[in-house]
């Protein structure tokens, strides 16, 4: 095995354990989504990625990624706010106000 073949070799594993570790926050992020949205008595409708990069947060250099998280207070509309998630926890949730019913 050669340098190069190593190289390339760790490169796809690299590749493919971020691809997995990925997979999970997104999977942690709609359970945390959907329960939050149970403990503000709101309909969780749907989470999806609108940016991801790998940041610094206090100096732990991890993803950071931002959702769009869309929600209903009554069954009959919907309104759009934003989860901040770095790696595989929360670090802001961004609600528009919203109708109580």
């Amino acid at each position: 095995m050669t340098l190069g073949s190593l190289v390339i070799l760790l490169s796809i594993a690299l590749f493919a354990f971020q691809f997995w570790r990925l997979r999970g926050i997104g999977e942690f992020s709609i359970q945390y989504a959907n329960q939050y949205c149970e403990k503000q008595d709101l309909q969780f409708l749907s989470l999806a990625r609108r940016s991801t990069r790998i940041s610094a947060h206090r100096g732990k250099l991890d993803w950071k990624i931002i959702y769009q998280l869309e929600f209903s207070s009554s069954g009959s509309d919907a309104y759009i706010g934003t989860m901040t998630c770095f790696g595989s926890s929360v670090i802001e949730m961004n609600l528009p106000a919203y109708k109580i019913s």
